[in-house]
């Protein structure tokens, strides 16, 4: 019978605590065989202090509950160990995946920004031909012409009110300067185009009034170097409203060969995605540090508001995280269709109640005031240097244009290191506080949110809203409302991918605004992201559980010769398990994961609980001989899981020294093995013609 994702979890770090103690009797019986040594057992005191823990990791599991990377975190923690050095590699390992993220989010983008739209690759849209907009540029037209962009929908977190030459703006915006060089991608270059910058520059004062071809003297080219649009900022929309807008006209895309207009979805989106950079390394590590330490809003000195909404986003996002693709269907006939949403996420799974609230006021205090809280020991606060940071940041951005990825991720370990080699803290660390191990193993836990905030920036979102009341896809609202007012109560539109013709605004005023109302395509990017991350753990999680089966199998090899061949088999059917995995194994779906990780483990117990039949057909007999037989081995360690289940330790003892319980376990079962190969009988009768039997 399959088993729940619960139990099969349980079933995963049993059988993992299991090998671990029978390797580790292994070794102490060859030790103990040189020399003779006693230790006394501290049972008792083991056991008090894992249920001395259960009421204090209660509260922390209700705050932060665990998913997919947590149970990973925890099974690497059971085959490699939880010291520093074990989380340090595992969060290298994580940072090397993160700088090379990029082409993978490229796709992910362009694939649900598809999705989002509720239309298909080949989809069309209407443009604005290239003569007309040379005729009478954007300042010059009617002001009902365009698309109105709310710059709140676009910029959720408000970075595009920091200034590049801020602490903030020198880390957030891209390092050139936006121009129509022809360095850029846009123009036959091979740098990407800043485009954030291009867009706070747009509403500056110095450009009032004027488009982007006007300050550039070209229009924004595709990768193709067609023609993609013509923007400006403009402070009144098409109904006289006032507010911060982008106007934006799309311009005529033609056939080079033909001349014919092809205003096509996806080769606009993959055109405008190729002339950008999504994100960079120094992108995803000030996500990281504010994540973790706040520095950055703390420097910038953000208010009350936006802090809210930052924590108000990570909390939500977070439980995206913890959503499993078990039970879902995916419908895909296309290859753009949309896809199902996950049962159970409606209106309340957004909703915060009292605690997380009361939450979000510490985290808003222990920003303001600059300090990190640490929940392992007693809550204590340490004070973080915003400025150290922001100033290694800084010079990060200066330099990773050039830098290797190696070196990036050096670079970015280091930045992270520094958060906790602030003199003041050695100070005030309790003995019993490992601020670095701590500091890691949230990095690792963060990465595929500080990724996905990073993703959305005003520059990655511009196609999605640009498109997104053009598409010939029978959608019916539109930006243009006459109330846009940001204090307007906005009518839930939900699910855009599903209610994309609906009726209504679909302005958004914030990040949770953004989470809510684009809920399957944000749900589809954070779990795509983090999707790689869990493989790079599962990769390394995968080699640990081979290396730790590779002596139970030698053992099994070496136990009796007339196991040989299946053992053999069983080794050969490893080789092939492992290579056969990575093909069909879907990360989104936690009990897929906890399936094959339980898989890994049971080939080393292959055959094991063989239930016989009171009758068992004559063919199934025949391949007996396929069958392992008892192994002193493997009754061994399913003692050891049995033993494990009640709270019996079995591991190394505190001191170091062997479990004397556990080798005398091993020794019996070898024992009773002994017994059975050198005296054992077996008398068989065998049914034969008119009743008669003969006895073999």
């Amino acid at each position: 019978m399959p088993l729940d994702i619960t139990s099969a979890e349980q079933s995963i770090q049993s059988k993992i605590d299991a090998y671990k103690t029978y390797r580790e009797i292994v070794v102490a019986q060859k030790k103990l065989l040189k020399e003779q040594g006693n230790s006394i057992s501290a049972a008792n005191s083991q056991i008090t202090s894992q249920l001395n823990k259960i009421q204090e990791l209660q509260k922390r599991f209700q705050r932060d509950p665990p998913n997919s990377m947590d149970n990973l975190l925890n099974f690497l923690g059971l085959t490699q160990g939880t010291g520093g050095a074990t989380v340090k590699y595992l969060r290298t390992k994580i940072l090397e995946a993160a700088t090379q993220i990029e082409p993978t989010l490229v796709g992910i983008l362009k694939e649900e920004t598809i999705k989002a739209l509720g239309c298909s690759v080949e989809q069309t849209y209407i443009g604005v031909s290239l003569e007309s907009l040379n005729l009478t540029p954007i300042p010059l037209r009617p002001q009902a012409e365009g698309i109105y962009i709310p710059v709140n929908s676009l910029d959720f977190f408000s970075s595009l009110k920091q200034s590049p030459q801020t602490n903030f703006g020198k880390v957030y915006y891209e390092k050139e300067d936006p121009s129509g060089d022809p360095i850029f991608i846009p123009y036959g270059g091979e740098v990407p185009f800043p485009m954030n910058k291009q867009l706070f520059d747009l509403m500056t004062q110095d450009n009032e009034g004027r488009s982007y071809s006007q300050i550039n003297g070209k229009y924004y080219l595709g990768k193709s170097e067609q023609p993609l649009y013509d923007l400006q900022y403009t402070n009144v929309n098409s109904f006289g409203v006032t507010g911060d807008y982008l106007r934006v006209f799309l311009i005529e895309r033609k056939d080079e060969e033909t001349g014919e207009i092809i205003n096509n979805v996806g080769q606009f989106i993959s055109d405008y995605y190729s002339t950008i950079k999504l994100v960079d390394t120094v992108d995803i590590g000030a996500q990281i540090v504010n994540l973790i330490s706040g520095a950055i809003s703390n420097d910038a000195q953000i208010g009350v508001g936006p802090l809210e909404n930052q924590s108000k986003f990570s909390l939500i996002a977070q439980r995206i995280l913890g959503l499993c693709f078990d039970d879902r269907a995916e419908i895909d006939v296309s290859g753009i269709s949309k896809i199902a949403e996950l049962d159970g996420v409606d209106n309340s799974f957004f909703e915060l109640n009292e605690i997380d609230l009361r939450n979000i006021e510490v985290e808003i205090s222990n920003v303001q005031n600059g300090v990190m809280e640490f929940e392992d020991c007693g809550n204590i606060r340490l004070p973080v240097d915003s400025t150290v940071l922001m100033d290694e940041l800084i010079n990060f951005r200066d330099s990773e244009s050039g830098d290797t990825i190696e070196r990036q991720v050096e670079v970015l370990s280091e930045i992270i290191d520094s958060i906790s080699d602030n003199p003041r803290w050695s100070l005030d660390i309790p003995i019993n506080l490992n601020v670095k191990l701590s500091i890691d193993k949230n990095v690792i836990k963060k990465i595929p949110l500080a990724i996905f905030a990073a993703v959305l920036t005003p520059k990655n979102l511009l196609p999605l809203y640009t498109l997104l009341s053009v598409v010939e896809s029978g959608a019916t609202f539109t930006y243009n409302q006459v109330v846009t007012g940001v204090n307007q109560d906005i009518a839930e539109v939900g699910n855009l991918g599903a209610n994309v013709g609906a009726q209504g605004s679909n302005i958004i005023n914030n990040s949770e605004d953004f989470l809510k109302k684009y809920r399957t395509f944000c749900i589809e990017v954070l779990s795509r992201i983090n999707v790689e991350f869990l493989k790079v753990l599962y990769e390394i999680l995968k080699k640990d559980i081979i290396n730790l089966t590779g002596l139970i199998l030698k053992d099994l090899i070496d136990s009796k010769l007339k196991k040989k061949y299946t053992i053999i088999n069983s080794l050969v059917a490893v080789a092939l398990a492992v290579s056969a995995l990575v093909g069909f194994l879907e990360f989104r779906k936690c009990k897929s994961l906890m399936d094959n990780i339980l898989y890994l483990l049971n080939l080393a117990n292959k055959g094991l609980n063989r239930k016989p039949k009171n009758e068992i057909p004559l063919p199934l007999l025949l391949l007996s001989g396929g069958l392992p037989g008892y192994s002193p081995e493997r009754a061994t360690i399913n003692a050891f899981e049995l033993l494990q289940s009640v709270g019996i330790p079995t591991g190394t003892l505190p001191d170091g020294s062997p479990n004397l319980m556990g080798l005398y376990t091993k020794l019996t079962n070898q024992a009773v093995d002994k017994e059975e190969s050198e005296n054992g009988k077996v008398e068989i009768a065998v049914a034969g013609l008119f009743g008669l039997g003969k006895k073999l």
